[in-house]
């Protein structure tokens, strides 16, 4: 049996590939998608494959080859805790008797943009979510994209206290449903297996949800990526993007 990988090493490795300007969290982890750790790979492996620069020197094509061998690594660790984490729902935090994390370094000023690296080449070829479509526009970094995830998921209410509120739970079911790791999926998921909410009221409660947080733009605009001009042209490119598409299937 192979051994987990711990979710601290999965942070170090995102910190290889995503830089130091980064905010890695669990939130992090927890959006984090192949797609997004292949696209960082490939950027720096561009950067440090001895092989794309014969013309270096020999000293500095060696400085290229172990730094492209310790991203290798990172890259292949990272997937794998992709690919555990399909079948493995993240462990709780970390309690309070353990290290603090380090805190997080200022945010930007508005209009300032990180240091960070932009993805350039074409849309795909299906349609697209607003996060995702700004991402392959070059409008924002990858690493933007899961902090306004992780920014509108902090907006959203627990489905655990909502039911509660509802008269749907009572607190010994919601901790019942935290308590089964067992078990995967999210927590509407794991009460309907465990039979304690039907899957029409955790529909229910994830439209409530959804309805009580911000837009994904707001985040971009807020952050100083877009104006507010610029966003309402690029969700009419949206738009018309996911209708070219969508028209096609049908």
């Amino acid at each position: 049996m192979r051994t987990p990988i711990p979710e601290n090493q999965a942070i170090e490795a995102c910190r290889a590939l995503f830089g130091e300007e980064t905010r890695l969290t669990r939130e992090f982890l927890r959006y984090l998608q192949p797609g997004g750790a292949k696209s960082a790979f490939r950027r720096l492996a561009k950067q440090t494959h001895p092989d794309l620069h014969p013309a270096d020197d020999p000293a500095t094509r060696e400085q290229r080859a172990a730094a492209f061998r310790n991203i290798l690594r990172a890259y292949e660790l990272l997937n794998a805790f992709l690919q555990q984490r399909q079948t493995s729902p993240l462990r709780p935090a970390p309690t309070a008797r353990q290290a603090p994390t380090p805190p997080a370094e200022p945010e930007p000023a508005p209009g300032q943009r990180r240091n960070a690296h932009f993805y350039s080449g074409p849309l795909p070829g299906r349609p697209l979510q607003i996060g995702i479509f700004l991402y392959y526009r070059g409008h924002i970094p990858y690493h933007a994209l899961i902090e306004a995830l992780v920014w509108q998921r902090r907006q959203r209410p627990p489905i655990g206290s909502l039911a509660c509120r509802w008269g749907w739970l009572d607190e010994d079911a919601v901790r019942s449903v935290l308590a089964t790791r067992p078990l995967v999926g999210r927590f509407g998921e794991r009460a309907v297996q465990l039979g304690l909410l039907r899957s029409q009221q955790v529909q229910t409660l994830l439209s409530f949800q959804r309805s009580r947080q911000q837009k994904l733009g707001r985040y971009f605009v807020e952050q100083g990526y877009l104006s507010p001009l610029e966003l309402d042209r690029l969700v009419a490119e949206l738009q018309a993007h996911n209708w070219q598409f969508r028209s096609t299937a049908g």
